[in-house]
């Protein structure tokens, strides 16, 4: 194949179409990367197979173009903006107004493209409620050659630590989170809790924010957690997410813990980790850091769940996915 693709420069950006066309790339396909900043220009894209496109809906416009002159298209949104409490568009309901406007573009793009993918089952099904041609669900992956994958750096005491963005505001007034790092601060003198991108008010020298992490240096944060957690409370914006903060933080070498909603149900200890429900936080941190032992052995099925989980090993999901999209396109045209 011949693959060509346009995607936002964001964290998702690198699971819903970098990792995945580096991927494809080594399999013996032809990619044409960006080689300025616009992305690659639209009469390269012309001459492929396929083009991947991961959101950008404000360049429909170009898609059409695509899809008019034969070029495959297979489009990509990893988020239910249409539930999304947290928006850029401002507060309240302008922010609501926001988000649903991005998910009606989404739409208009779904409609479009012969093949749209998204690494969750219920957006999955939205989009074919909404006429989607063909909709793969295919998880995000992680390349086992970055940096830091699968190693531990040395740190004082016993670490928990959490990554998350600022949509995760709305999963902090409804869990008790900050309570429960409070008290454990309080029983253990060697916990030390760490956060990057949300900052919690801990007022305690144990406690260490990180503001901005750039992606390819995720993994040596995470590498100096003893256990990752993923706390969300349970609303349909969450259980559209995927699964994917698990697998980075037992890339890093750390155990897990995680609320039982959407895209962590059915993971455990097989994973490297726990489900913990929303008032045993507490219980479940208490019982890791009191228990290396146990703490040891989940890193260790973390780690090998994790080595199974890389881009490399599931690609073909990608590759089968889009040859069955350019002979859809070849159909239509």
């Amino acid at each position: 194949m011949r693959l060509g693709f346009i995607c936002e420069g964001t964290p998702n950006g690198y699971y819903r179409a970098m990792f995945p066309m580096q991927a494809l790339e080594q399999r013996g396909h032809k990619v044409l990367w960006p080689t300025e900043a616009s992305g690659v220009p639209m009469r390269e894209l012309l001459t492929c197979d396929l083009v991947h496109w991961y959101r950008y809906t404000d360049r429909l416009g170009d898609l059409r173009k695509l899809c008019e002159h034969g070029v495959a298209v297979s489009f990509d949104n990893d988020d239910n903006f249409a539930a999304a409490e947290v928006s850029y568009g401002g507060e309240g309901l302008e922010g609501y107004r926001h988000n649903l406007a991005i998910f009606r573009e989404v739409l208009k793009a779904v409609r479009l493209a012969d093949l749209t993918t998204t690494p969750n089952e219920l957006l999955a099904e939205r989009y074919l409620e909404a006429g989607a041609r063909s909709v793969a669900v295919i998880e995000n992956h992680l390349p086992r050659g970055m940096f830091g994958f699968g190693s531990r750096s040395k740190h004082k005491g016993f670490v928990v630590g959490w990554v998350a963005g600022r949509e995760h505001a709305p999963d902090l007034k409804r869990l008790p989170i900050i309570h429960a790092l409070r008290r454990l601060l309080e029983m253990h003198p060697q916990l030390r809790v760490l956060t990057a991108g949300v900052r919690l008010p801990l007022h305690s020298e144990r406690y260490e924010h990180v503001g901005d992490v750039s992606f390819h240096e995720l993994l040596q944060l995470t590498a100096r957690m003893d256990v990752g957690i993923a706390p969300l409370a349970d609303t349909p914006f969450n259980r559209c997410r995927s699964n994917v903060k698990l697998k980075e933080y037992a890339s890093g070498g750390a155990a897990w813990l995680a609320s039982p909603v959407g895209p962590y149900r059915g993971l455990g200890e097989e994973q490297g980790g726990m489900l913990v429900d929303d008032d045993d936080w507490v219980a479940a941190i208490d019982r890791l850091v009191c228990s290396p032992r146990l703490q040891r052995r989940l890193a260790k099925r973390a780690v090998k769940w994790a080595k199974a989980q890389t881009i490399d090993r599931h690609v073909e999901r990608w590759e089968a996915a889009m040859l069955e999209a350019i002979e859809r396109a070849a159909q239509r045209t």
